[in-house]
Order: C-alpha cells, then structure tokens, then sequence
C-alpha cells in the first residue's frame, strides 16, 4: 500500500486522539475557573441550590419573615421566601469543578443562576460544601446538615483525589500519545508505543470519569433526600457528563485504531510492482551448460556426441545445448 497508505491508516486515531484530548480538556479542566466568563461557569458537574437552606431548623423565626412556614406542600418549602440563603449568610447556590468552586446568586426575574465569585484553582481541591457552608455563615455555630449527607461526605476527599489523579494521567498520556503518533506514520513500530500508551491514557480517563460520576451524583442523592427538612437540592450536569463520556468513547476508539495500524499499512514500497526484481544470475540471456553436463569431472573430457543429421548452413554439424539464465 505504500507510504500513502501509512499516513491514512495513522490519520485516523492520530485525529481521534486529539479530538479525544479536547473534549476531556472541556468537560473537566475549564470549569469553574473565571467567574467572568459565561461558558467557563456552565461546565461544572454539579450545583447545589441553596436558597432555602436549613430552614427553619437552625435559624428559628427572624422578626420580619415568615419561616414558620417554611414547611408546607409536598416540596416542603414554601416558594414565597425569595431567599434563606441570605438570612443564614451564604451564596444561593454553589458549582463544583475539577480545580475550584464558583458561588453566586439566582435571579428571579430571568430565572437564571448567575456567578459572583470563585475560589481559587487548587490540585489538592475538594468540593466539601459542609465545610464551605459552615466556613460561610453568619449564625455563630455550624449547621446541623442530615446524616444522609454527612455520610455520603465521607469518602469526598479519597474519591477526589482518585478522580484528580486518573484525569491528570489520562490527559498527559494522551498528550504523549499524540507526539508518539507522529513517529506511528514512519512505521508500525511507532503504532506499537502509541498503542500502549493509548492504552493506558483510555483506562485512565475512563477510571477518572466514572468516579467523578459516582462522587457528585452521590452528593446530588443525598441532599435532594434529605430536601424536605434542609432545603438544598443538588443536579448533575448532564451536558457536561455527555461530553465527558463521548470524550472516553473517542479514546477508546483512538485505543482501537492504533492497534490496528500495528499489523496494518506497514508503508513499504512494493519492489515487485517498482519492478525492482532481483536476479539470481548477473548473465543477461542464455547462457552456455557446464560440460560435461553440468559436472566437475578433474579427467579428461568425453569425445563429443555424435551429431544426427543436424545441418547449419549447408554444413553438417552438432549443436550446443543452452539453457535460460534463472530468473
């Protein structure tokens, strides 16, 4: 297939990677990191809404507002308080990524969560809203949060340190994946590296991806749980987790198609169709047999055969025997 042939079969999981690459970058590493642009805030993995938190439990009545009737209907709040939040001193809602948190307030007017303030990036970060709520409020004393929750905070600080771990190494190794594949378009012994490094980036991310998904779902579980009494509801965020995950898919597929080119398109011209054939004689033509027959006999040599009516320009003589040079 040639040369041509390589860079094709290379292309494709040299681009999957790449495409792989940003997509992870994307869904994971951007969020929450500037509180002034719009798109960066949209990628969190999970918002905690805060509006209604702790009430009544904690605050007991505040001249001036009603939180003796917080609990009514099947929500358990009651939706004409704009805001407990402020009361117990703390963001109306909060977002969790990868580096950093973001904080913010929630418009009624325009019905849309609107961020104010983000903590700074940190590797050793950990979305441990328990303590950032009670680091935050006003009331003098930590609040009380359900058991459902402070159980399911546990493990946060293991598990984010887990999912911190496997992302960093899944996006490093697909950046050393990508400068690998350059070498993968001069040979299959390029193919065969990048694929063990194609491995290994793959599992790694898919790793990161599903303890990420386990920890903020679980986060999410137990304080819409326990909505009813402490008023924080939690939601995943399915678009950026879509993105996550296609991003896992192309790896694999990159994983896939790296192998392949491994024992595919090896790049090689083809001597036979250059017309590049070797032969196994340097004499062009015919050429004479040894005599006698092909042996090496050290006597001396037999009389010639006697010659059968063979004529050669009007003069009767014996013919010498050839044979075809090898080809």
């Amino acid at each position: 297939m040639g040369r041509a042939g390589r860079v094709v079969c290379v292309s494709l999981p040299f681009m999957a990677t790449a495409a792989a690459a940003a997509l992870i970058v994307i869904s994971t590493f951007i969020g929450q990191t500037n509180s002034k642009n719009g798109f960066l805030n949209s990628l969190y993995f999970l918002r905690l809404d805060t509006r209604y938190i702790n009430a009544p439990n904690e605050l007991g009545d505040i001249p001036g507002t009603n939180l003796d009737n917080l609990l009514e209907g099947k929500v358990g709040i009651d939706l004409s308080i704009q805001n407990t939040a402020n009361l117990v001193g703390v963001a109306d809602f909060y977002q969790a990524g990868l580096f950093s948190y973001c904080s913010g307030t929630y418009d009624n007017a325009t019905q849309s969560y609107n961020v104010n303030n983000c903590s700074s990036s940190s590797a050793s970060f950990v979305f441990n809203i328990i303590d950032i709520i009670n680091a935050q409020a006003n009331t003098g004393k930590n609040l009380t949060f359900p058991s459902g929750v402070n159980d399911a905070f546990k493990a946060v600080r293991a598990l984010t340190h887990a999912q911190y771990v496997c992302f960093v190494a899944g996006i490093i190794a697909t950046g050393v994946e990508l400068v690998l594949g350059i070498f993968a378009f001069l040979s299959r012994w390029g193919s065969c590296v990048t694929t063990i490094v194609a491995i290994f980036a793959f599992w790694a991310l898919l790793a990161a991806s599903v303890i990420n998904i386990a920890l903020y779902s679980t986060m999410s579980k137990a304080f819409n749980a326990s909505f009813g009494t402490f008023g924080v509801s939690g939601a995943i965020n399915r678009h950026v987790y879509t993105i996550m995950f296609v991003g896992v898919a192309v790896s694999l597929g990159a994983m896939l198609f790296w192998t392949l080119s491994t024992c595919c398109c090896s790049g090689r011209r083809d001597k036979i169709m250059k017309g590049e054939r070797r032969s196994a004689s340097p004499v062009k033509g015919y050429e004479r047999v040894a005599s006698p027959y092909m042996g090496h006999n050290t006597g001396p040599a037999p009389p010639p055969p006697q010659q059968y009516g063979m004529t050669y320009g009007g003069k009767e003589g014996g013919y010498e025997p050839m044979r075809h040079a090898q080809v």
